[in-house]
């Protein structure tokens, strides 16, 4: 099977999660990763700890790589977009992990021709365990979906949706890691409060979220009705449920999400 070049524009956190998560699958960890950042630094860590190849500069990324993974801040685009227009590669396919930057923000010159697929994945690819969402243009092929399809199976998995579903399935998997990281951190702290070490109670923290999700995930039961397994009757689980309940647990997740998707809105 032929190699195909996988090219990254911005050396952040996402593409550090990526590219971990790639490292680490059968399937990506002898590819050919060829990566440019402005920060001198950044290029350096991800060429030692990555294998990545480091480019002379963006333009260089855009006219070698199959696919073209644009990770650079949405307020970046703009200039990257002229900074590379006349660079690309014939028949590659375009990636953006750009919040609030849809597929019609790359119809605009030579973006007109260009297959584009957005996708938003997680923080946790570095454990090659991110949700990704992905949606594409009319210009990209069968076999540019199935590549990039593959590309991000490989760090945990992806449903292909269509654009206008990306702001609410993004603002569950691509911020809800933060809000499951606050949840941990403080169910960890509650439990030093409670005089546990704070290792052992993050540990249990994160065994029971994993434990819990895992079996929302296998079971047909609706996670109240497995609430209701948990709670008996004039017990303690009860009236923890309770406290959560008065404190505006519910509320306070649903805004969360709704604050993400206003945002993406305003960005775009």
């Amino acid at each position: 099977m032929k190699q195909h070049t996988i090219g990254f524009i911005g050396l952040g956190n996402m593409a550090r999660a990526i590219i971990a998560g790639l490292r680490g699958s059968a399937a990506f960890e002898q590819a050919d990763i060829l990566g440019y950042d402005r920060n001198e630094d950044k290029r350096a860590a991800f060429e030692q700890s990555f294998g990545v190849r480091i480019a002379a500069d963006a333009c260089e990324v855009a006219g070698k790589a199959d696919v073209l993974v644009l990770a650079v801040k949405p307020q970046g685009f703009d200039a990257l977009k002229e900074t590379i227009e006349d660079c690309l590669k014939p028949g590659q396919v375009l990636v953006s992990l750009a919040a609030g930057k849809p597929l019609a923000y790359f119809n605009i010159n030579r973006g007109a021709d260009l297959p584009v697929i957005r996708a938003m994945p997680n923080v946790n690819a570095r454990a090659s365990a991110s949700m990704t969402a992905i949606s594409y243009n009319g210009r990209v092929s069968k076999d540019q979906l199935e590549r990039v399809v593959a590309l991000f199976d490989a760090i945990g998995s992806v449903r292909v949706l269509e654009e206008e579903k990306m702001p609410a399935f993004n603002a569950i998997a691509g911020a809800g890691p933060a809000f499951a990281f606050a949840f941990i951190d403080a169910l960890s702290t509650a439990g030093v409060r409670a005089g546990l070490p704070r290792a052992m109670a993050q540990q249990a923290a994160c065994a029971m979220l994993f434990g819990s999700a895992k079996l929302v995930a296998e079971s047909s039961d609706h996670p109240r009705a497995l609430i209701d397994q948990v709670t008996s009757p004039g017990g303690t689980t009860i009236e923890g449920m309770h406290a959560l309940s008065r404190l505006g647990f519910e509320h306070a997740v649903q805004e969360a999400v709704a604050a993400v998707i206003r945002k993406e809105a305003d960005m775009q």
